[in-house]
């Protein structure tokens, strides 16, 4: 039987917790039989439900929800808190030690190398069984200590020497001391060509990286605001040796990630489900947490189940603990019954945002595009669509982002200038079915229904009414997770959407906006100004000239309108009431540490 445990004592709280309720009183939730067996049949019977969806490429359907009875507690994460104090209410004060959490994720894994997770689900994983070299506060942003205890940036901030952490180990029993801190940062850097391992796109370039006793020393051919928010995320999770050494085959699944964390892979069946287990020892989680020493859950079975229904008709039934993602009207409908708890949690980072991509003739004209950002209505989309979980982009980063300055006004709503745009850019002239045309050609548009959005077929389609209005023609394309990136990469698509949480935003918006790099907005003939202001930021010294860099590139690329900020991405979660401590990193990865079930 699960034993309580005592609560660890905490340094004085830095900060509030802003995870915040949104109403109601907690209730405890009914126990569920939710044995192995039963769990198995019902997912066994969800695989094959969208394996026969996927053959007949519908969107939809699902297997039924099991109806459960009465009274919901919804909470609203609004922005960030302390993650180990992120807990839902309970009928105990004592955190439970033990237990499994069966959690669905909306995903299946793709790829778990380190430097190549993009998917949200991957790099959730790798923040449960890897540790940072730093860690970033959920809360205010802060970077503070974790693997490194402390650190010095010299006077002309390009060279960092880091005071590294003793008695760490790697699930493997190696340790992680400077030695391996300084060959992950090589790796990192510099990637494996031999193993197929690429460098991280959001590294600086350094000129050496060394080790000494318990130090790490890295020096930088330029000054790189970013580092140190780089260092703290997900892509630059320290492994062991075996790993680093490891084929990108190898790497790519989860159960060939060697770390440091407070869980470790116990099993994986590809594609469909994975186990984690508490690691037996672990002592070494960030000071400024509340939860210390080895994680409250004994285990963590992770299962990708891609329908909407079959996911919460898996919760409803009992044979969930949690799941990630419900569309907002099931987070309405939830309002309505008892034992569940509705979480949001929204990263530090960009913001949902659509790129608009000049390699489309029509999209050349700063006109159209500027007529494109302000003909959508945003806050029409968050009331026809959303809950008070979401609310609107108001540049193209979330308001913690260090450097954020609001662009909400030069993103208005405002239909009669999008028109006026529209005439003087030529297209002043209707088709037979109303859309605007220019030298007879209509003005017509192609975008790509992201797939890792739960609420993005929604979303698209009033945005494509929306502009109907402006008499511009959007026409949405499918596409499946096996063909995502060929379908954005073609060469009629006009808009791509882009933008989530990011440990270092600056940074990877640097790499997909710079014009010789991944250039997002397929600039004909590059922009110099754009790729001028990208450098200035990472390479100001001091905050002031910095956020003034910033700030000039924010307007710059709002006034240009190569991107329309749309919302601030949430990621949606409920949960029994049972379930307590559920917490997220500053990128809202769901993090697993401090989670423990309050059940006999």
């Amino acid at each position: 039987m699960p034993e309580p445990v005592p609560v660890p004592q905490p340094e004085p709280v830095m900060h509030e917790d802003r995870y915040a309720a949104a109403g109601g009183a907690a209730s405890r939730s009914r126990r569920w039989d939710s044995g192995p067996q039963r769990l198995e049949a019902a997912l066994s019977e969800a695989h094959d439900q969208e394996r026969r969806i996927r053959r007949r490429r519908l969107l939809g359907g699902g297997v039924a929800a099991v109806a459960a009875a009465g009274g919901l507690t919804t909470w609203g994460l609004a922005s960030h808190s302390d993650p180990s104090s992120a807990a839902a209410p309970s009928a105990s004060d004592r955190p439970v030690r033990g237990g499994t959490l069966v959690y669905l994720d909306a995903e299946s894994s793709r790829s778990t190398q380190p430097q190549a997770a993009g998917t949200w689900q991957d790099s959730a994983y790798l923040e449960n069984i890897t540790d940072r070299l730093v860690w970033k506060d959920p809360e205010t942003g802060e970077i503070q200590p974790y693997i490194a205890e402390s650190w010095h940036v010299s006077e002309d901030a390009t060279t960092y020497t880091f005071r590294i952490r003793e008695g760490v180990t790697y699930s493997d029993h190696t340790p992680l001391d400077a030695a391996s801190v300084k060959r992950n940062l090589e790796w990192q850097a510099r990637g494996d060509e031999r193993n197929g391992i690429q460098p991280s796109t959001e590294w600086p370039r350094p000129t050496t990286i060394t080790s000494e006793g318990s130090t790490v020393t890295v020096r930088l051919r330029a000054p790189y605001n970013d580092f140190l928010d780089v260092l703290s995320g997900w892509g630059a999770s320290l492994v062991a040796d075996r790993t680093i050494n490891a084929p990108l085959e190898t790497q790519q699944q989860i159960t060939g990630i060697i770390g440091s964390g407070p869980f470790v892979v116990e099993s994986e069946k590809y594609g469909e489900r994975i186990v984690f287990a508490r690691r037996t020892g672990y002592d070494w989680a960030p000071p400024g947490l509340r939860q210390q020493g080895e994680a409250l859950l004994e285990r963590v079975e992770v299962h990708a189940v891609t329908d909407d229904t079959t996911r919460l008709g898996t919760l409803r039934s009992g044979e969930a603990d949690a799941i990630r993602y419900i569309q907002p009207a099931d987070e309405r409908n939830l309002a309505d019954e008892d034992g569940f708890q509705v979480l949001a949690a929204q990263g530090i980072g960009a913001t949902n945002q659509w790129h608009l991509r000049q390699s489309i003739p029509a999209l050349q004209d700063v006109r159209v595009r500027r007529a494109l950002q302000v003909g959508i209505d945003r806050k029409t989309l968050l009331s026809d669509l959303y809950t008070d979980n979401w609310s609107v982009a108001r540049s193209v980063v979330t308001e913690d982002t260090v450097g954020f300055v609001d662009q909400e006004e030069r993103l208005a709503f405002d239909p009669d200038t999008a028109n006026g745009l529209l005439d003087e850019a030529g297209y002043d002239e209707r088709d037979d079915e109303g859309y605007r045309t220019k030298d007879g050609e209509r003005l017509s548009l192609v975008t790509v229904i992201d797939v890792y959005d739960a609420t993005a077929k929604p979303l698209y389609q009033l945005v494509q009414s929306q502009l109907k209005e402006l008499g511009v023609q959007l026409i949405l394309r499918d596409a499946d997770y096996s063909q995502v990136s060929e379908a954005y990469a073609a060469p009629d698509v006009a808009m791509v959407r882009s933008g989530w949480p990011y440990p270092a935003p600056w940074a990877t918006l640097r790499t997909i906006w710079e014009t010789s790099r991944t250039d997002d907005f397929a600039i004909e003939g590059g922009d110099p100004a754009l790729d001028e202001l990208l450098a200035d930021q990472a390479t100001a010294k001091g905050e002031r000239a910095r956020a003034s860099a910033l700030a000039d590139l924010q307007e710059y690329v709002v006034a240009n309108a190569y991107t329309i900020p749309l919302l601030k991405d949430s990621q949606i979660f409920a949960a029994k009431n049972d379930v307590n401590g559920l917490s997220w990193s500053a990128e809202a990865r769901p993090l697993f540490y401090s989670t423990w079930l309050d059940r006999p």
